[in-house]
């Protein structure tokens, strides 16, 4: 019997087969390597009852975004209540709040990257070692609080295990149709919604911040993600994908001839040459996501920081529809400094653009960025509210605006917006229709169109009829469908369950 420490991964929605997180595949790589036991699973409290008991978990582990911070925490609170575990949280809201270590029941915060700190903790905790030095962990001992600073960044990428793709392949097969990769890290711009800027600040000194795999590396892992034949497609989730022309024209060859599955990646528009777009189309490329955010430009050059031109954006998208590739673009309504006629251009540019599906959202400030502190000189933030859950981009806005009809247009229209891209003839009633209070109605419109775009029209793995039987997806898909049309239909501020 291996009686060696098991770590647990308890991650939200995870049946959704979207949220596979890379980093904690290379953590559970790095650890399988040491001998230690990794296990993801969806984070209900039942299931994870039972594989504590059945496993004998020690670890539990959470990679945090911000959205569900929350609702983490309070499944912690309840897991060590019963179990005898020792809590970590990594990811994004520990690197940027890692005071939520003063939060009940946590016992460790990671800031930053995460791999050889990971390590290093469960080796320490496996022979009882101390714990309170371990560079950028924050270690929580008797009430007193051991804060470290964060070593160097991993300078070269190549170093680090491949990823453990089997972790959530085993975990839900049913699932995994779709593999995401991620080959680089770090992002050269200042967008003033990212915590890209927070992040420099953290590792100041400390290295490089923006850092690319070879493309053997990135090759060799996906060599072994096309042995599981239930990978139809590769989603690349690097920030910039088309940072370098060089590396992207080896990698089209080396994909073409090794993998040669289709593929998703996210561009932006001013770093995209006519010549990428071939080499990614001749790889396999088949949807690339292009980040328009807005169509006003002072919204776009003083409030996002995002200094290009509707003209280099237009011109981008024309390359990559010219090619034959899907374009998605994904836009923010509901700006600082912006108002209705502002998001109005934001539609009427993607109406020029023609995307194959105009994703929206609604603008979510989030604590340490620097739209945050705009919006917060704007008066638009209260802080009294605290940590409200913020997970409604797609449903509400956090932000308080100076008439209530502002706010219910801006949020209704996010509803109607992709509609009004694709059907540019309905503008004239949609302007109407926003007017309206907010209803059912369109959060129905908004999660039907998003599903038949998504699953019918931009996703490359066909589930028409002819492939119900062969592929075995179309349930999983309807599912899917069924309870994401339950939750965008809930009434404005009803939080997920």
């Amino acid at each position: 019997m291996n009686n060696r420490i098991k770590i647990l991964w308890p991650v939200y929605d995870l049946y959704k087969g979207d949220n596979q997180f890379v980093g904690i595949m290379i953590m559970s790589s790095l650890l399988k390597q040491h001998g230690f036991e990794s296990y993801v699973i969806e984070a209900d409290f039942r299931d994870i009852e039972k594989i504590i008991l059945d496993k004998g978990i020690s670890i539990v582990a959470f990679s945090t975004p911000t959205v569900y911070c929350q609702e983490y925490l309070k499944l912690n609170k309840k897991i060590k209540s019963k179990f005898n575990v020792f809590s970590v949280f990594g990811g994004p809201h520990p690197t940027y709040f890692p005071e939520m270590i003063n939060e009940e029941g946590v016992d460790c915060v990671c800031v930053g990257e995460g791999e050889y700190p990971m390590l290093e903790l469960v080796r320490a905790l496996e022979e009882g070692s101390p714990i309170g030095d371990i560079q950028n962990l924050w270690v929580k001992k008797e009430q007193k609080v051991f804060k470290n600073n964060v070593r160097p960044l991993v300078k070269h990428l190549d170093e680090l295990p491949l990823p453990d793709h089997d972790l959530f392949r085993k975990a839900v097969p049913h699932a995994t149709w779709k593999a995401v990769v991620l080959t680089s890290r770090g992002c050269p711009y200042h967008c003033s919604y990212c915590y890209n800027n927070a992040y420099k600040k953290i590792y100041e000194g400390m290295g490089p911040l923006v850092r690319r795999r070879s493309v053997d590396n990135v090759i060799e892992e996906l060599r072994l993600v096309k042995r599981h034949k239930c990978y139809q497609y590769i989603q690349f989730l690097d920030d910039l994908f088309t940072l370098s022309g060089d590396w992207i024209k080896e990698f089209s060859i080396k994909y073409k001839r090794e993998v040669d599955l289709p593929f998703s990646c996210l561009v932006r528009a001013d770093f995209v040459t006519e010549e990428m777009i071939r080499d990614l189309k001749l790889a396999g490329c088949c949807r690339i996501l292009v980040g328009v955010e807005t169509g006003d430009n002072e919204l776009r050059k003083n409030i996002f920081k995002r200094s290009m031109t509707d003209e280099s954006i237009i011109n981008a998208c024309k390359m990559i529809k010219k090619e034959g590739i899907k374009l998605m673009t994904a836009n923010i309504l509901g700006i600082p400094g912006g108002s209705i006629e502002s998001d109005f251009k934001t539609m009427e540019l993607n109406v020029r653009l023609k995307p194959d599906y105009a994703g929206v959202n609604l603008l979510q400030p989030y604590k340490g960025t620097e739209i945050h502190d705009i919006a917060k000189k704007m008066g638009m933030i209260r802080e009294e509210e605290g940590d409200r859950r913020e997970a409604t981009v797609s449903k509400t806005s956090t932000l308080y605006y100076a008439k209530s009809i502002d706010k219910r247009m801006v949020e209704n229209f996010q509803k109607l917006f992709p509609i009004a891209v694709e059907f540019p003839s309905l503008i004239p009633i949609i302007k109407k229709l926003i007017l309206l209070p907010q209803n059912k109605l369109y959060y129905l419109i908004f999660a039907a169109w998003v599903n038949y775009c998504h699953y019918f029209r931009i996703i490359p793995v066909g589930i028409g009829l002819k492939n119900v039987w062969k592929r075995a997806k179309l349930y999983h898909r309807c599912v899917l469908f069924l309870r994401n049309f339950k939750i965008l239909i809930q009434a404005p501020g009803e939080e997920h369950a």
